[in-house]
């Protein structure tokens, strides 16, 4: 396959596989703490001044949860490497727990040493949730092991998202899922 024939052919099937992200929902509006400590309202403040990029860890297992975390590490530093407009939007980190209240504290604490050296403090936050298959219905987005990269407007919306390792072609699906907000038909 010539190397025009097969970028063209990677074109079509990114555009084509966009429109399987786009979801279009909202999370859960609830009150949360940045690993500073800090308290905000999920997700509102952290969109009200413009379009950001949540990194989801939303596992059904601890194990899953820690490895969507270093995976999230890796979206954030290729994003930031790639450089031009997807850099622009901050970066947020947001493992989706469902625990009791007793434990909240000791997790939190955990995943903010594991984050310390790497996240500033105001851009990590646990979302601590009653009810995890809720949260992923209302946002249109599915609860699996993979990791999720959502694209979220100033009024809330979910305008895209993909799932899984930081990869090229999920990259180029992000970009384009921002570029159609920014310049809107």
């Amino acid at each position: 396959m010539k190397h025009g024939t097969y970028k063209t052919l990677t074109t079509l099937l990114t555009i084509l596989s966009i429109t399987a992200t786009l979801a279009g929902g909202t999370f859960i509006q609830t009150e949360a703490e940045f690993i500073n400590g800090e308290k905000f309202t999920f997700p509102d403040d952290i969109v009200k001044h413009g379009p950001a990029l949540f990194g989801i860890a939303m596992g059904t297992t601890r194990e899953s949860g820690e490895i969507q975390q270093k995976q999230l590490l890796d979206w954030e530093r290729m994003i930031r490497q790639a450089g031009g407009t997807l850099a622009e939007l901050e970066f947020h980190h947001f493992p989706i727990i469902e625990a009791p209240g007793f434990v909240k504290g000791l997790i939190r604490r955990g995943i903010a040493k594991s984050y310390g050296e790497y996240v500033e403090a105001n851009r990590a936050a646990v979302i601590f949730i009653k009810d995890t298959n809720q949260f992923a219905d209302q946002a249109g987005i599915p609860l699996d092991d993979r990791t999720t990269v959502a694209l979220i407007l100033s009024d809330g919306t979910i305008a895209g998202y993909v799932k899984g390792p930081p990869e090229e072609h999920t990259l180029a699906q992000l970009l384009t899922a921002y570029l159609q907000i920014r310049s809107p038909k």
